[in-house]
């Protein structure tokens, strides 16, 4: 499969693709939490969870471009998560139970449950139904339904915590 990478986008797995699903409608009800609008911004929150069925509050920290290829439908984010710039975040992740922080250019898989308050480095990814309760150096792929770390792609290390 041949990545394109988009000219806004600063991560290199990025594709071409419209940001009007439920990353729009966040970024404007972080905007107006941020302002101090905060019911009209808990009002955008709802009417995300309705059109997309993702959970994303205003008061969740979540950087420049995000990229939600399948338009965040299933996501759920916990309010104290911070989440970097050019993040492509797919379909049905959990990220919950208290302030992880997540960093730039990271790659989650479609069904990805993140726990507790762990630290993912810039230049992560994070395969298809891992779950990851430990934290992830940066240049890390995380895989496996145990969330087995796999660090450059030649050396194993297992992290099934």
């Amino acid at each position: 499969m041949a990545v394109v990478a988009d000219r806004q986008s600063r991560n290199p797995l990025s594709v071409k693709y419209r940001r009007w699903g439920a990353e729009w409608i966040y970024y404007r009800s972080r905007c107006l939490y941020q302002r101090g609008w905060r019911r009209l911004a808990y009002g955008l929150k709802v009417l995300n969870t309705i059109l997309f069925r993702s959970y994303i509050p205003p008061q969740a920290a979540i950087g420049e471009r995000l990229e939600l290829p399948h338009g965040g439908f299933g996501l759920i984010v916990h309010e104290d998560t911070v989440i970097g710039d050019d993040a492509i975040i797919f379909h049905n992740v959990t990220i919950g139970n208290g302030g992880a922080r997540i960093g730039n250019r990271v790659y989650l898989g479609s069904g990805v449950t993140i726990l507790g308050a762990v630290t993912i480095g810039d230049d992560v990814v994070i395969g298809a139904g891992a779950v990851v309760t430990f934290d992830v150096p940066a240049g890390s792929y995380v895989a496996a339904p145990k969330g087995k770390l796999f660090v450059h792609g030649n050396r194993y290390l297992d992290a099934g915590r």
